[in-house]
């Protein structure tokens, strides 16, 4: 797994050598990540909305608008894209199983409502973000404009620690505490592990003052595992992979702008 670690350093790196003397903004956010795993049922409310948890993030992000004499509005690389590295920290996401099964007045049901699980997870990420006015228009210092709205896709590789327990004991002594489906041979991966995603999503850039933005932003990462939660899919009849939403606001400081020159 060192191997696209190495891939996502190398690209940033050169991105930054490249853009030592382009324009940068630093960014903090925090908002709440909602997981959807094989906790619960797929495409049930109670599953989407309640397993989640607090997310953090600290994010650069790298422009061009400022680096050639000759302005033009309709220029997308130069004024309307944004490259931006991410680092994200997911604290302590809870999973609970929700839905039809769990609300069965039985036994089975009783085990399913006492296993509980949780996640942490680190995510770094690289993204593109589209702005649908130009970038040019709305840092400079007398510009009228106040929101910018953008688009954003990029990849993350996420680094995770999964963990179970069973409010009716300890699962590791008595697996029998655990649903069925769950106690056979190699239905569970519980601890650490890694992760690719693909990410897509939106949000808005509100300027507050010359040199500090407000942003609020909305994702959707797919990840390529299914292990994410602890729980193998090949051997349950839900062989979908996890996917999260975020959503968080954030402040964005502008490091190094300087008014760009025109003729």
């Amino acid at each position: 797994m060192r191997t696209p670690i190495t891939i996502i350093f190398v690209i940033v790196f050169i991105l930054e050598f490249k853009a030592q003397h382009y324009t940068h903004d630093i960014g903090g956010f925090v908002g709440t990540t909602s997981l959807q795993t094989d906790y619960g049922e797929r495409n049930h409310f109670g599953s989407e909305y309640n397993n989640k948890g607090m997310s953090f993030a600290v994010a650069h992000y790298l422009h061009f608008f400022n680096r050639t004499l000759r302005w033009d509005p309709n220029d997308i690389m130069r004024n309307h894209l944004m490259v931006k590295t991410e680092i994200q920290y997911v604290k302590n996401t809870e999973l609970e199983h929700h839905g039809y099964w769990a609300s069965k007045q039985s036994y089975g049901g009783e085990q399913l409502r006492a296993m509980k699980g949780s996640i942490r997870m680190i995510n770094l990420g690289l993204h593109l973000e589209y702005f649908l006015r130009p970038l040019e228009e709305f840092v400079y210092p007398y510009t009228d404009i106040s929101f910018n709205p953008f688009f954003t896709f990029g990849i993350q590789y996420s680094f995770y620690n999964n963990s179970l327990k069973s409010e009716l004991g300890n699962w590791q002594e008595d697996i029998a505490v655990l649903p069925k489906k769950y106690t056979e041979e190699n239905s569970l991966d519980i601890g650490s592990g890694e992760a690719f995603a693909f990410n897509i999503g939106l949000g808005t850039r509100y300027k507050l003052t010359e040199k500090l933005d407000l942003s609020a932003q909305f994702n959707y990462s797919y990840f390529f595992s299914d292990t994410i939660d602890g729980l193998k899919a090949e051997v349950f009849e839900n062989r979908n992979n996890e996917w999260a939403l975020t959503m968080q606001v954030g402040l964005i400081y502008h490091l190094n702008f300087s008014t760009p020159l025109f003729y």
